[in-house]
Formats: C-alpha cells, structure tokens, sequence
C-alpha cells in the first residue's frame, strides 16, 4: 500500500488506517522492553529502545510513542514511495532492507532518455523520509524499493497532529529528534561537498602542472 493511498484512507475516515497501528498493552510492552526478557530480542519495544534517535525517550514515552506507529510489510521489490509523489511518512526499517534509487537523464546514442541510478541500500534501524513531518508540501526526492520481505515501522503526518493534540510533550520531542536527523544529514553532506571541493581544486592543480 502506497504513501498516497494510507493518507487517503486517513481523510476517508476508513478504519483500515489505525487498524495497523501497533496494539502492545502497558504490561507486554514493558516485558517485551526489559534487558530480562532475553528471548524477545527482536520486538518492537526492543527495537525501539535501541535506536539514537529516539534514546532521549523515557520508557513511558515509547510505549507512548509506539502506539502510534503503523507496521508496514513490503514484498520484494514493492516500492515504498517514487521520487516527486507528495511525502506523508517517516519510516524505520525494523527488518529487511530498501534500495534508494533518483531519476537520471543521459543521452544514448543521440536520443535522450532517463533511468534510475542506485543511492544508497538501507538496513535494519535505518530511517528514511524525515522531511516529510517538516515540510508542508514535501516531494520525494528518491524512489525506496524493497528488497526481500521488508518490515518498515511508520508515522504519518496525521499521527503526528494526534500525538501532538494528546501528548505535546512526546510529540515535542521527536519533532525535536527529526530535526536532529535532518541538522546530521546537513552537515554529512556539508562534509562531502568539501571533500569534492578539495578534490577539485587538487585536480586543477595537477592540470596546470601538466600544462607548464
């Protein structure tokens, strides 16, 4: 099911939209959370409690948190979202793994055409589509496929508005760690355009040596 598609659901007012939010009583999630209960090494709870992004939380405030995620099963090679749809959701990878790919144009052969060139593949506690929660009128800037059976953990734009309205504090909260993500990502690719940038001046200076 497409980003488009669970939106349209929401403002439909179909019930199919909160049926895959996560359903984890007070006392199981808190079991599943403990370092005790060493044969739940893969819940959600546990999951949780491991990622930097979120490890500001407070254990209330997970179980809090996880009430409004949505469970998300891709199939192999299922596209998640396309690069220029409108953005709906951040998601965390809790199994499998995503390929990144952008639309590219190129000249072959005198006729122009385009293709998708390969990004990046994304693995397990991984997250992606961050700035969909910032912007008002978000566009992909990539297409996210599947790779094998994939488990994506979501929170929707909706879900966010939700959470602020009943928990302002928890909603304050991760809004405050997505912008973290996004000031990370900034200045990762502040740092690889300075190293292109050196990179490029170092050639430059090896071509006017050749030349002299």
């Amino acid at each position: 099911m497409s980003e488009k598609d669970v939106i349209e659901q929401h403002e439909e007012g179909e019930k199919v939209y909160s049926d895959d939010r996560l359903d984890i009583s007070t006392l199981k999630y808190f079991y599943q959370a403990s370092p005790l209960a060493g044969r739940k090494k893969d819940s959600i709870p546990k999951f949780l409690r491991s990622l930097r992004v979120l490890e500001n939380f407070t254990d209330y405030e997970l179980r809090v948190f996880a009430s409004f995620i949505h469970e998300r099963k891709y199939k192999n090679e299922e596209v998640v979202f396309r690069e220029g749809e409108s953005g709906y959701g951040f998601y965390l990878i809790y199994s499998g793994n995503l390929e990144i790919y952008t639309q590219k144009s190129r000249v072959k052969e005198g006729v122009a055409e385009t293709y998708q060139q390969f990004v990046a593949n994304l693995g397990k506690a991984e997250y992606l589509g961050e700035l969909a929660l910032l912007e008002q009128q978000n566009k992909r800037n990539a297409t996210a496929i599947s790779k094998g059976n994939t488990t994506l953990l979501a929170i929707y734009k909706p879900d966010i508005e939700e959470m602020i309205d009943r928990h302002p504090v928890i909603g304050a909260k991760f809004l405050q760690a997505i912008s973290l993500i996004v000031a990370m990502r900034f200045i990762s690719v502040t740092e690889e355009l300075r190293h292109l940038k050196e990179k490029c001046q170092n050639l430059e200076i090896k071509l006017d040596e050749s030349t002299d």
